[in-house]
């Protein structure tokens, strides 16, 4: 029988009108709860804020930009953890900075996952349309069973 001990479950903040990572986040707390689960909660910065043509910033306003984006991304973790995770479950999180998919993969390899819950959009469909989605490469480049959770706009077609 299968039984999650670790669960990893990406987020994008999308928590705007399809709510796509809330309706993940909200799975995996759900798996994690019947199991007695550890849930690692990972938010991967793109590596795309590096490579813009920031030609205006120097070095030192290009590291200030990134400290910024993580400590953004800590302060939504942490709103995540409080507004959605209940105190009985053992909660980690975690920032990345990359390939969204690419660090998806190596934090499952690094905290030994048995479970990842991904949301099947994220923020950019036009990226997906040229390099395909991150859950579809998740999902056939992971060791580890992956669930793909859709909301209920994408059920009903809308």
């Amino acid at each position: 029988m299968f039984n999650p001990k670790k669960i990893l479950v990406p987020t994008d903040f999308s928590e705007g009108e399809d709510r796509r990572s809330v309706y993940a986040l909200r799975q995996a707390i759900e798996i994690a709860s019947q199991f007695n689960a550890e849930l690692i909660i990972l938010h991967v910065i793109s590596e795309n804020v590096s490579h813009m043509p920031l030609f205006f910033l120097d070095d030192e306003k290009l590291a200030g930009l990134q400290d910024k984006l993580k400590e953004h991304s800590e302060h939504e973790l942490q709103k995540l953890k409080e507004k959605y995770v209940s105190d009985d479950i053992k909660v980690s999180y975690k920032i990345r900075q990359g390939s969204a998919y690419h660090e998806i993969l190596e934090e499952e390899k690094e905290s030994k996952v048995d479970l990842i819950v991904i949301s099947s959009r994220g923020h950019s469909h036009l990226t997906e349309f040229f390099y395909g989605s991150t859950t579809e490469k998740v999902v056939r480049r992971a060791t580890c069973s992956v669930l793909v959770v859709r909301n209920i706009n994408e059920r009903d077609g809308n």
